[in-house]
């Protein structure tokens, strides 16, 4: 683009600009100053003013989101410093000694045992849970196992179940 031009003193004085445009740009210039009747000045002035009016406030949203998710972020963390806090400080206020600890649990309350977990094994008995209810049918016990079915012997013959839809319920006796 160049200005042949001084730029203008007073908004009424025109200007005459002389650009470079590709020929694809230009026929389809063309064929919107058939459609329109407009000239091909007055297209143009209007893409221009188009263009020029729409990167301000395009700029103005980008600063006002930008100014929206810094105040975001520095309340954010103001926030999670403030829980910091008060997590540190309740931990400090509640310090206690493990020996302490050990005769609470003694005198009050057992500690509970630790459940065993064992993958399930032929012979094991389980519950089924059945299609589309909260119930357990009947007490099966195991026939065959995989990674993630086991087959369990039912009075209809061998059935193959998912072991999420299991239910142990005892070893197999030995």
């Amino acid at each position: 683009m160049e200005s042949l031009n001084p730029p203008p003193t007073n908004s009424l004085t025109k200007q005459l600009l002389t650009i470079e445009i590709p020929s694809e740009l230009y026929t389809t210039l063309l064929a919107k100053v058939s459609k329109t009747g407009k000239t091909e000045t007055e297209l143009v002035i209007q893409g221009l003013q188009y263009v020029l009016e729409e990167i301000p406030q395009q700029n103005e949203e980008e600063d006002r989101f930008l100014a929206l998710e810094l105040n975001l972020e520095r309340k954010l963390k103001q926030y999670v410093e403030s829980l910091i806090k008060d997590r540190v400080s309740s931990s400090e206020s509640s310090e206690y000694s493990p020996k302490d600890n050990l005769a609470e649990e003694s005198d009050g309350k057992r500690p509970m045992p630790i459940p065993t977990i064992r993958p399930l094994q032929v012979g094991d008995r389980v519950l089924i849970l059945e299609p589309d209810s909260p119930y357990y049918m009947a007490k099966l016990s195991v026939i065959k196992t995989s990674l993630i079915r086991a087959t369990v012997e039912t009075d209809s013959g061998e059935k193959t179940f998912l072991k999420r839809d299991l239910r142990f319920v005892e070893a197999a006796s030995e």
